[in-house]
């Protein structure tokens, strides 16, 4: 994005928020309407000093109406590019949905637990906190010393640093999305 046409947003989008009107966000920055009308449609390259006085008149640093927000793009995850891993002699498949996010802070993950499987989840840095939603089947979920059983479309989430285990308990293949969010 040109950086005329990325000032003209941030400008506007500040002035909206503050619900200031193209004459007062004019007037407290001390510059004419017509200026700021311009900057806003991105018809004018302004200068630092018409920027610095902008900056002031809304009350935001400088650096807030240069900045440039790139739209992260689209990014497919196929299920092939990801093998899912075995694990507990077989009877449980993790596959990574979404491998770690340094944006973020998350990754996510599928599991499959097969007919008497049992899933003790890895420990986690302190501070992670893990959010699941079991897709079918039944499981039961220990979490510390508390136990839960989730059914289809059941939601739990926990602290990541505490003990915690999935056991199949249905006559039919657990799946489970994992998400583990860690702390930033």
């Amino acid at each position: 994005m040109e950086i005329n046409l990325a000032v003209a947003e941030n400008i506007q989008r500040i002035r909206k928020a503050q619900k200031l009107s193209i004459d007062r966000a004019a007037e407290l920055a001390g510059i004419s309407k017509s200026m700021l009308g311009q900057i806003e449609r991105g018809a004018v390259n302004p200068t630092i000093s018409v920027l610095s006085k902008l900056a002031q008149g809304l009350h935001v640093p400088l650096e807030k109406l240069v900045e440039q927000n790139e739209e992260t793009q689209v990014v497919l995850h196929r299920g092939v590019d990801f093998p899912g891993q075995r694990l507990y002699g077989g009877k449980v498949i993790r596959y990574s949905l979404f491998p770690y996010d340094a944006e973020s802070g998350c990754e996510s993950s599928q599991l499959d637990i097969f007919i008497s499987g049992v899933y003790e989840l890895p420990d986690q840095i302190p501070g992670t906190r893990v959010y699941i939603m079991l897709i079918s089947g039944t499981a039961e979920v220990c979490i510390g010393e508390e136990s839960f059983l989730l059914e289809a479309r059941d939601c739990l989430t926990f602290p990541g640093n505490l003990k915690a285990t999935y056991t199949n308990k249905s006559n039919t293949t657990v799946r489970i999305i994992e998400r583990i969010m860690y702390k930033q």
